[in-house]
């Protein structure tokens, strides 16, 4: 399935479920917020079809130098070992849940699920870890942005 289709493919599911979502600027993707956290959707070419990536920025701002960003990269191991479908990664100063999923027959329940796993784990785990390794999570610095002015 080429990456139009699929993009169109998860709008009309996230719409059929009554979701709300935000469509980036380039038409190539959607944000939803769910408490503290945003989950973002987005898409790749893969091979002869496409993969639709679910990400969730569990806690942002850690600085990387500090005993916070060791904790979170010792962690890491552990939280991909005990998870089914996510993976966990720590880029530029971010923990962040992932979970991909191919395009070509997708069903509407496996977005959901994958939703579902993602969003949870961001939640779940911005509370729990905030305090061990720092940073912030995805509501708290959209609106310190917005308070400041900032674009997000």
């Amino acid at each position: 399935m080429d990456i139009e289709t699929s993009i169109e493919q998860v709008a009309g599911i996230l719409v059929r479920e009554g979701l709300a979502f935000e469509t980036a600027d380039d038409g190539r993707g959607y944000r939803m917020i769910f408490d503290s956290a945003a989950v973002f959707i987005g898409f790749s070419p893969w091979k002869d079809g496409t993969v639709i990536t679910l990400s969730s920025p569990i806690l942002q701002g850690i600085d990387e130098d500090s005993p916070g960003a060791a904790a979170a990269l010792n962690m890491i191991n552990g939280l991909n070992t005990n998870s089914f479908f996510t993976k966990f990664t720590f880029v530029d100063g971010a923990l962040i849940v992932e979970y991909d999923l191919l395009a070509d027959r997708l069903q509407a329940d496996e977005l959901m699920n994958a939703l579902s796993v993602v969003a949870t784990s961001a939640e779940v785990l911005d509370d729990e870890l905030v305090d061990r390794i720092g940073g912030k999570p995805y509501v708290t610095l959209l609106e310190e942005r917005e308070s400041s002015g900032e674009d997000d």
